[in-house]
């Protein structure tokens, strides 16, 4: 298969791309058929590859093209053989090309979006996969800050799938990869990007334009601003304000990330049977009520607990274990709690919110004058509790 479209800039910019495309014999879930590659070309030269991973349904692709100057143009859509899964076909629908101009309201955010090179070692197996970008804006002043973050499908390494449940409410993995500072002249003032331990690196890498290209460079998916791998992916940043939101805010906005989420645990086995105790799987996550909580803890965490009418037995999110407390302190926080199979909202007799003390035992046995500060934690707000549907 393959697809040539020819689009007219009336004005040199940065291009981005509606691409609007399925894998007609696909999911993400089964092996051998999870997702096509497609590369793209324009005016035949290597631009980005687009993993079409969303099953047989036509779904819509939203990427960057680079800056690419004024006239006409030809974008060549071609299946990648070598990285597509073996079953896997593409059938690309439409495309339609627009241009970001210098002078509009979204250039400067379209103008600095990182290109992710793959990870090296999900080429071929269809792990990880960037599904969402997006930016948020902050000014200090004259200046004017963008952040750009990655919502993956999992993460092969790190946390454990339990843990992500209970601590962050989803077991995708959500990752900010650069910022930069641009005074009001539109230069740039400072650029920073998260590196292979979790911390903040200058970016001292190569760019295409204005885009730093960043590698993903851990199991966990952190990054490095050297390195290659044969893949660019070029994801359109969406805006979002999360000053009212948690970061998965991004997954409740476009649900087929908790989909996708879904379907690659089940690949990956990591999911067991209703109220086992299996190590890292967890369950179905459609047995899951899951929870946004603004709170501030002081060496303390939360517990949220569900009662099911008709039973004496309650449900937690840490299931008895303090290490899965949620102890972040700050805006909100998301967690979840296991509940058996085809609960529906209508069968929770209530939820209660439990503060758990975390100081240190041993320290609370001293006297009085060497005790740490009171443990304490102000819930502000329980702004969303929800089940997944069946899809």
């Amino acid at each position: 298969m393959n697809l040539d479209f020819t689009f007219v800039l009336t004005a040199p910019g940065e291009a981005v791309a509606e691409i609007v495309a399925s894998n007609p014999a696909g999911s993400w879930q089964t092996p051998g058929a999870e997702a096509a590659v497609a590369t793209v070309e324009v005016d035949g030269q290597y631009n980005q590859d687009v993993v079409i991973d969303r099953g047989p349904e036509p779904q819509s692709y939203s990427v960057f093209l680079g800056p690419i100057s004024s006239g006409r143009h030809r974008l060549h859509i071609d299946r990648s053989a070598r990285w597509s899964a073996p079953a896997a076909g593409l059938d690309v629908q439409d495309v339609k090309v627009r241009t970001v101009a210098a002078g509009d309201s979204e250039y400067q955010a379209v103008a600095h979006v990182p290109i992710i090179y793959a990870r090296a070692d999900t080429l071929g197996h269809f792990s990880d996969v960037p599904l969402l970008m997006w930016y948020e804006h902050f000014r200090e002043g004259p200046d004017e800050t963008l952040q750009y973050s990655v919502v993956f499908s999992n993460e092969d390494s790190g946390t454990p799938t339990d843990a992500l449940m209970a601590r962050w409410g989803r077991a995708s993995d959500i990752e900010y990869i650069y910022r930069v500072t641009l005074a009001a002249n539109g230069n740039i003032k400072k650029e920073i990007f998260q590196g292979m331990e979790h911390d903040a690196r200058p970016l001292h890498g190569s760019k295409i334009g204005q885009h730093p290209l960043i590698l993903v460079a851990t199991p966990n998916n952190c990054f490095a601003d050297t390195g290659f791998s044969p893949l660019q992916y070029h994801l359109l940043p969406i805006y979002q304000d999360l000053s009212q939101h948690s970061r998965e805010e991004l997954m409740d906005r476009f649900p087929f990330a908790y989909s996708m989420m879904a379907q690659e645990l089940a690949r990956e086995r990591k999911i067991r049977p209703f109220g086992a105790s299996a190590g890292e799987p967890i369950s179905d996550p459609r047995n899951y009520l899951y929870f946004e909580v603004e709170a501030e803890n002081n060496q303390s965490g939360l517990v949220m607990w569900v009662k099911l009418k008709g039973t004496p037995r309650m449900y937690s999110s840490h299931r008895g274990r303090l290490e899965l407390v949620i102890s972040r302190t700050g805006w909100y926080h998301r967690t979840t709690v296991e509940l058996p199979p085809g609960t529906k909202p209508e069968a929770i007799e209530y939820i209660a919110i439990e503060c758990v003390d975390l100081r240190d035992p041993y320290l609370l046995e001293l006297d009085e004058s060497s005790l740490p500060a009171k443990a304490e934690s102000t819930l502000r707000n329980v702004s969303k509790a929800f089940f997944l549907d069946s899809q």
